[in-house]
């Protein structure tokens, strides 16, 4: 568990240092693959030091194996927006996070999304899932794990 409250530490830097470098895309709606884009960089940077660097970290990766990520409520296939795993098997899968930028707030899909690529049952297992709100001035999140959403982020 501190491990996971650590990981969760490292993404909220790695938000900030966004805010702080790339207001700019937050303030004129561009789009969320672009900060999502800064997010990796700042995340992959804060990682590399950490026993979180030998996982590998993916934008929108679409493949389980050889086939679409597929789950429950997604049969026809999605891909999350950033994911912390090792490439090649459902073993370690670390972290799933879905964005929203502040003019999209509809996250009830990414919160199924995530209960679907956490839940313990699943072939995935992922153990934290991350729905980010990318706010005006601040981000928040809400934290999937077990299938279920447990907890939120203080900061608005």
């Amino acid at each position: 568990m501190s491990e996971s409250i650590n990981l969760l530490g490292i993404v909220w830097d790695a938000l900030n240092k966004v805010y702080d470098e790339h207001m700019y895309l937050i303030e004129n709606r561009v789009s969320e693959r672009s900060i999502v884009f800064w997010f990796g960089i700042y995340f992959y940077e804060l990682i590399k030091e950490t026993s979180f660097s030998e996982y590998d970290l993916d934008v929108e990766y679409n493949r389980n194996l050889r086939e679409a990520k597929k789950t429950r409520h997604f049969k026809h296939g999605t891909y999350p927006d950033l994911i912390l795993h090792k490439r090649g098997n459902n073993e370690s899968n670390i972290l799933i996070i879905e964005f929203k930028p502040w003019w999209n707030t509809e996250t009830d899909q990414d919160i199924i999304k995530l209960q679907d690529f956490t839940n313990p049952e699943s072939k995935y297992k992922y153990e934290v899932g991350l729905s980010i709100l990318l706010g005006r001035e601040a981000p928040s999140w809400i934290v999937v794990e077990n299938g279920e959403v447990v907890g939120e982020s203080e900061n608005e």
